[in-house]
């Protein structure tokens, strides 16, 4: 698990934001990052399932 100040930066997020922020980011980065929207290339598809996988574990 990664520390707290590494979540908040995968996030985008300075330190101490408030739940609100942290879930808004949440989802706006999973919006973007969602593999099913790089269906069409495996290579990105690939990369954004990593990066929803990171984005998870830093919003846990």
């Amino acid at each position: 698990m990664p520390s707290v100040k590494r979540c908040y930066r995968i996030l985008g997020l300075p330190p101490g934001s408030s739940k609100e922020e942290v879930k808004r980011a949440y989802l706006d980065l999973v919006q973007v990052w969602h593999p099913d929207r790089f269906a069409h290339n495996p290579r990105l598809q690939e990369k954004a399932e990593s990066n929803v996988k990171r984005i998870n574990e830093a919003y846990e």
